[in-house]
């Protein structure tokens, strides 16, 4: 047990959700070599972690004899890191295909669908946390119990970005902010852009909150549909930043208000307290862990979506959501905040 890779190449959100499993491990195995195989687009979320000896990046969307070489280069540097051990959360052929090749001696996966390239293999409860099914993969270590809430680790200059920005945007430690991520990757996970413009116009008027409207990539129609519909006028960040340093921002915003989505789970990751909407996506699978953060959503009868498509006709699942139930949230959030 001298050498651990944990494989997960995944989203944004699904690496922040490995995160109690790398606590658990560095804590059960203080003097062991620990490295992460993850997703080129997601490294820069773990890359300031302290409990890593090593990130690996993968370029996942290398095709062709590029994906063919970028296999061949990951497979050779496994085998040269000699891992004792292999600890796979992707639940994917090609991850555990690159354990397999790279020669790993012990390697824990899901039974399905991909089960019979790993020598240990966990039961795949489907509809229970993803946290709690990332923390299954390590029973088999001794460890029956962990930390469930994912924590993100920021750099001092993370930190320092995150302060200019806020600076230049004149907010101070005695004001109350309220973050909003109107977008998400997949469109019908988004809330009505005009709800999102009410929500933060009471927080304005009547909390005397400065708002901060976050943009991901490709998201600037959203962005813009929020401010459009706003009386007042709130902050908006649209600059291409790194993971983290959205990260460093989120941290301090008081309140977060966001969709089903990547900066969502960043936002617990860096215990902010968070109101997430939920709509198509899985809520038992991915809701904020944590008693401070509240999750809204409809019963409706086609949620969680089986489709992952933006071909749904009316999204009724996001559009039942009212302004009137998330202000309530929010705003009690945004009450006890102590300046």
């Amino acid at each position: 047990m001298e050498k651990i890779l944990l494989i997960r190449f995944g989203s944004l959100g699904d690496v922040v959700l490995t995160l109690p499993v790398v606590e658990a491990v560095r804590r059960s195995f203080p003097n062991a070599y620990i490295a992460m195989l993850v997703s080129d687009k997601c490294a820069n979320i773990v890359s300031a972690d302290p409990r890593f000896n090593e990130i690996i990046t993968f370029r996942r969307s290398a095709k062709g004899k590029e994906g063919l070489a970028e296999m061949h280069r990951i497979i050779y540097l496994l085998r040269e890191r000699k891992f004792d051990i292999s600890i796979d959360m992707q639940r994917k052929f090609r991850s555990a295909y690159l354990a397999y090749k790279g020669k790993i001696k012990t390697r824990i996966g899901y039974h399905q669908p991909f089960g019979f390239l790993c020598n240990i293999k966990i039961p795949d409860k489907v509809n229970k946390h993803s946290v709690d099914r990332n923390l299954d993969l390590i029973k088999p270590l001794g460890i029956d119990s962990a930390e469930r809430v994912p924590k993100i680790y920021l750099s001092d200059e993370d930190r320092d970005f995150a302060k200019n920005i806020f600076d230049s945007y004149g907010i101070t430690s005695n004001d109350k902010v309220l973050g909003i991520f109107p977008g998400a990757g997949w469109r019908p996970r988004c809330w009505l852009p005009e709800r999102f413009a009410k929500i933060a116009d009471l927080a304005m008027n009547i909390e005397n909150a400065k708002v901060i409207v976050f943009c991901g990539p490709d998201e600037s129609d959203i962005v813009d549909e929020v401010v459009k519909n706003m009386d007042n006028k709130p902050f908006v960040m649209k600059e291409k930043v790194t993971q983290r340093q959205l990260a460093s921002m989120i941290e301090k915003v008081d309140v977060m208000l966001s969709n089903d989505t990547g900066p969502m789970h960043i936002s617990v990751g860096v215990g902010t307290t968070t109101v997430a909407l939920f709509g198509p996506g899985n809520y038992i699978k991915f809701q904020p862990i944590g008693e401070k953060h509240a999750i809204i959503r409809k019963d409706v009868p086609c949620s969680p979506c089986k489709q992952f498509t933006d071909k749904c006709k009316d999204n009724i699942c996001m559009k039942s959501i009212t302004v009137d139930e998330v202000w309530e949230v929010v705003q009690q959030r945004l009450k006890t905040i102590a300046l």
